[in-house]
């Protein structure tokens, strides 16, 4: 019996759970009942991804040099990397590495058992340029780990209208712990990094679907705005439904319908978007920073953000409505 109550209630609370696309039809289903002909579900394209090379060394250690260096914490890292699971690491496991291989050839350097001095230049060649690529190795990394790279990947999984029903944290933690690194790489702080933070930045995304739900949530509803503005444009209100001594009446259920379902449902989701979309829109950028065509969709300042196309699309469908009630003398309820 208990049982039974427990699954009745989650079967309950789900059902009352409305999600965007449910929000939206609805109030396209209620226009369509008085200006008829209305548009199929908007379709989103995937935001073109950003290909990143994967950077080689000029420089090798060969397996005598790396029996030299046994008393060296760098001649594990090394072995551990030439061996067949190393070499087909994924983008994460690479950047690590190198970050590993920075902090650990230094180390090794300064050790007075490593005497060779042609291994020394090396080892010295290779730790500089290392470090010189390790932006894009970073950059690498992100557009081509699973849980990063799919951030930019659409999902029909989208935010649900009540923002009870989510949460953003551990995503957003994921997030700073990313800029953080970028920082440091940035500022030539590689011994400030640490590696365990990248695998624990990317568990969080892994568990955490919020950074992409929110993306994709604004991308569909941005395509609604310009949907319900392009299809009510066309509607010829003065003559069909606020002509001189025609009643009133259409122009009042569409009075009602727009309140009810626009103003009281979907532009209340729409200022929860806005409001995560200020808030995680420059961290974003951060991490996108170095490939304009993608940080523009970040960037707060620019006015093809999805944070400012949310904004101008819901003022435009807002607009058209403003122009009816005052060409139709009708009071908004």
């Amino acid at each position: 019996m208990q049982k039974w109550l427990l699954i009745s209630c989650l079967f309950f609370i789900s059902a009352c759970t409305e999600h965007a696309t449910d929000v939206n039809e609805d109030y396209k289903a209620r226009l369509n009942s008085v200006l008829g002909d209305a548009p199929d579900r908007p379709v989103l394209k995937n935001t073109r991804i950003p290909v990143v090379s994967k950077l080689e060394s000029q420089f090798q250690i060969s397996i005598l040099e790396l029996g030299s260096l046994g008393h060296c914490k760098l001649s594990n890292l090394v072995a551990k990397r030439n061996n067949q699971l190393g070499k087909t690491q994924v983008a994460s496991e690479r950047l690590k590495y190198q970050i590993q291989f920075i902090k650990l050839a230094n180390d090794c350097l300064k050790d007075p058992l490593t005497r060779d001095e042609s291994l020394k230049a090396t080892l010295k060649n290779a730790a500089v340029e290392k470090q010189q690529n390790l932006m894009s190795e970073f950059n690498y990394m992100l557009f081509n780990e699973a849980e990063l790279k799919g951030l930019l990947q659409l999902t029909s999984d989208f935010l649900p209208t009540d923002s009870n029903k989510y949460s953003s944290a551990s995503a957003l933690e994921a997030l700073h712990e990313l800029i953080y690194i970028r920082e440091r790489i940035n500022k030539l702080e590689i011994s400030l990094i640490q590696t365990s933070s990248i695998t624990e930045s990317l568990e969080k995304l892994h568990q955490n679907r919020f950074i992409r739900q929110l993306l994709s949530s604004a991308q569909l509803q941005i395509a609604y705005n310009q949907q319900f503005t392009s299809w009510i444009s066309s509607f010829d209100y003065m003559n069909l439904v606020c002509r001189e001594g025609k009643s009133k009446k259409e122009a009042q259920i569409l009075n009602t319908i727009f309140n009810k379902f626009y103003l009281n449902k979907i532009q209340g989701y729409q200022a929860d978007l806005t409001g995560l979309l200020e808030k995680t829109s420059p961290m974003l950028f951060e991490l996108w920073q170095s490939h304009p065509e993608l940080s523009e969709i970040v960037d707060v300042e620019s006015k093809n953000s999805l944070l400012n196309q949310l904004k101008q699309t819901s003022k435009e469908h807002v607009i058209w409505w403003q122009n009816f009630y005052k060409a139709c003398d009708i009071r908004p309820l």
